[in-house]
């Protein structure tokens, strides 16, 4: 969505005459433009997403099975047990403090 001075640009689409009935038959005129550029920022934006989606498992596909190991036992290591949670719990709130929200 734009903000402050942030300068648009004119552009022409086409689109389908199904699609352009139905978006002219809910979206007020005065917002449709806005509304566009928020559909298509939301759709930009999960493409991103994706990319680096794809990214992040191209590099862990490419570790070696000891590099995992090693991962997976330090995770484990740091694992709290539900009893260890709530005696954290209940020990800050025997000092006065309050729980988290």
């Amino acid at each position: 969505m734009p903000t402050g001075r942030q300068q648009n640009e004119v552009i022409s689409v086409s689109l389908p005459r199904d699609l352009v009935k139905r978006a002219n038959a809910i979206i007020p005129k005065t917002r449709r433009s806005r509304v566009i550029a928020e559909v298509l920022t939301t759709f930009l934006d999960s493409i991103s997403r994706k990319k680096l989606e794809r990214e992040y498992m191209a590099y862990y596909a490419k570790r070696s099975a000891r590099e995992v190991q090693e991962e997976r036992d330090l995770l484990a290591e740091w694992e709290l047990s539900d009893e260890e949670a709530w005696a954290i719990l209940e020990k800050e709130e025997s000092r006065g403090r309050r729980a988290a929200r």
